[in-house]
């Protein structure tokens, strides 16, 4: 049996390998890793005693180039591209297709058939990807479709991009085809370690040349005879390095096979020369000191490039979901604020995207190269809170969010809940545009542009004095209301047609719609959690899903629990299903429900789990990058 090594390049092709590798009884290991960081993988393991390769896309390509062992490609199957293009048929908006050639090869006949108006962007080279991405801009791509490296070049650039996400079948070919190439490659193996062991053993010297009079090959017995390392002299001239062996009668010759004698450190030699030709064209000659023929492989060699990343925001105004109107609205006047430097103040309930239409407005800004700080206000009690925005002095030093975004965009989620002895701090910095870290002696200078959010009018608050009214007119310069996702249910299919396409990815499915049952039922639910409530259903209703849609069959339990009043009648049916479930699944089950129930609101959920805020804001954040 092959013992195949599988560098997937995104996490859900990895978990399909395993599944398919599991039903198939096959002995495949798998790593994770996308071009650069998987020929890493590769070289890594190469020699651990794989025998075959298999790997996607560019890093296959990449793959093949630079490691000793036969790479199979999970081609991109038309099952694939179907299952894609079924996904998003039905948008509105123009579909760009940009992979490798032979990736895209015959998707104009499937968006022909689905009646769909697709952009084709061929390429050859990793480095023609920006170059298609910018041309895709030009010509109003909303959506790139393609590998793993395309979408993520495509998502820098501000495109919406859905992964072409391998189904089983083709899978299930890459790992046959490896066997395959296992079984031949072994027999050619055989074979070739036969003649080896006959050169090695055989009782005369070969010298290799080419056409050119280069040295090219020496076996262990002329090694031994020149007392020369064929190493040391490889690629060299004949004539210069070893001239005793360039006899000109031997070469003039036009004899098949010719010889002579030749004196080697003072012992004689019969030197034959034996021309090398193929097809009456002259590729070179064999000299014969004790006759034996040698082939010798060249491995080649590079060494890991280490890729660094930096963490910039993701959303772009294009992957914002505005079918509704007053969505639109909105996002056209956060575009056009996006252009100055005015300090916005968005509302919102909780999990509506305020923070996405933050890094959107920050990613069309003037400070756009600049960092984008996140700063939750719940997440703190009030002194970390202070040292957080200020940052401190002292034995240990750190500098706050002001320092930190510098020169870019400052967003404070939840700023009602800011204290007033920090409100009286914060609007000194945003007056004068400086700030003191505590305990510090001076006032350091900070450009940064701010957007506030919270998830109530603060009206409420200043009609108390818990918030002051000149802070508030700080922040204020516009005002953004973000619609809750009930009021939106337009914008739901086209919601949960992008989480889909995201858990498809990470989850290995190969999930292309939801019945009209089931997208009723969800257009039908208050969502007070809105769009990340709405995610974290699409994600469970996505694992439970065995098919290409999401059947009502399949998750009528969760739509019931999404309709289940929190009353003591209920109770029962809400209980958590503790069955093959991992601890780090059940907290994050228990602390999604309680969210869910206490309508979102962090403080009174952490207050029922016995937690402080800070803490379930950091598992909600962990949560949140596990799932991108």
């Amino acid at each position: 049996m092959a013992r195949i090594l599988v560098v997937a390049p995104y996490e859900g092709l990895k978990d399909l390998f395993l599944e398919v590798a599991s039903g198939l009884k096959k002995d495949v290991h798998i790593e994770v890793g996308d071009l650069y960081k998987g020929l890493s993988i590769a070289k890594e393991l190469e020699n651990e005693g794989y025998d075959v390769i298999i790997s996607r896309g560019a890093t296959a390509h990449l793959l093949r180039k630079h490691c000793s062992l036969p790479v199979v490609e999970v081609k991109i199957t038309g099952y694939d591209i179907l299952r894609t293009l079924t996904l998003l048929r039905g948008y509105s908006g123009k579909i760009g297709l940009m992979s490798y050639f032979n990736t895209i090869q015959g998707a104009d006949v499937i968006g022909t058939l689905l009646e769909m108006n697709l952009s084709f962007f061929p390429i050859n080279e990793e480095n023609e990807i920006e170059i298609g991405i910018k041309k895709a801009l030009k010509e109003d791509v909303q959506v790139i479709i393609g590998d793993v490296i395309t979408t993520s070049v495509a998502t820098s650039f501000g495109l919406n991009a859905i992964l072409i996400a391998s189904g089983r079948e083709a899978v299930e070919d890459s790992i046959y085809e490896a066997e395959q190439i296992d079984f031949y490659t072994k027999n050619e193996k055989v074979n070739r370690e036969f003649f080896e062991s006959v050169i090695k053993g055989y009782p005369e010297g070969l010298v290799g040349i080419d056409s050119h009079g280069d040295i090219q090959m020496l076996n262990d017995k002329a090694e031994k005879f020149l007392g020369l390392k064929e190493s040391e002299i490889k690629g060299q001239k004949l004539i210069k390095v070893i001239p005793q062996l360039y006899r000109e009668d031997l070469f003039r010759s036009n004899l098949e096979l010719t010889e002579t004698i030749c004196i080697l450190g003072g012992e004689q030699y019969v030197l034959r020369r034996l021309p090398l030709k193929r097809q009456g064209n002259m590729l070179g000659d064999i000299l014969i000191l004790e006759e034996t023929k040698e082939v010798q492989r060249i491995e080649s060699r590079i060494r890991r490039s280490l890729f660094t990343h930096s963490a910039q925001p993701k959303m772009h105004f294009n992957n914002l979901v505005a079918i509704n109107e007053e969505m639109k609205r909105q996002i056209s006047a956060a575009n056009e604020l996006s252009k100055t430097n005015t300090r916005i103040l968005i509302y919102g309930e909780p999990g509506t995207g305020k923070q996405s239409l933050a890094q959107a407005i920050h990613n069309e800004s003037a400070q756009k190269d600049f960092p984008f700080v996140f700063l939750n206000c719940e997440a703190y009690s009030e002194q970390q809170l202070e040292k957080e925005i200020f940052g401190f002095e002292g034995a240990e030093q750190k500098q706050g969010v002001f320092e930190a975004a510098h020169n870019g965009t400052l967003f404070i989620d939840a700023i009602g809940q800011l204290p007033l002895s920090i409100q009286a701090k914060l609007i000194n910095v945003l007056t004068e545009n400086k700030v003191t870290r505590i305990n510090g002696t001076h006032a350091i200078p900070v450009n940064v542009r701010i957007i506030s959010a919270n998830s109530f009018n603060l009206n409420s608050k200043l009609e108390t004095g818990q918030f002051r009214e000149d802070l508030f007119h700080l922040i204020n310069g516009a005002t953004l209301l973000i619609p809750p996702l009930r009021n939106r249910p337009e914008d739901m299919s086209e919601l949960v047609l992008w989480f889909i396409a995201s858990f498809n990815a990470r989850l290995g499915k190969q999930i292309v719609g939801v019945r009209p049952e089931v997208m009723n039922q969800l257009k039908k639910a208050k969502w007070p959690g809105n769009i990340q409530q709405l995610k974290n259903i699409i994600e469970r209703m996505c694992m439970e899903t065995t098919g290409s849609f999401i059947e009502k069959n399949d998750v009528g339990k969760i739509l019931d629990e999404l309709f289940l009043k929190n009353d003591n009648s209920d109770l029962t049916s809400s209980l958590i299903n503790i069955n093959n479930k991992t601890l780090g699944e059940l907290e994050k089950e228990i602390i999604n429900q309680v969210m869910e129930e206490e309508g979102f609101n962090q403080s009174r959920a952490a207050k029922r789990l016995g937690i402080n805020r800070s803490t379930l804001w950091r598992k909600i954040k962990e949560e949140t990058k596990n799932n991108e």
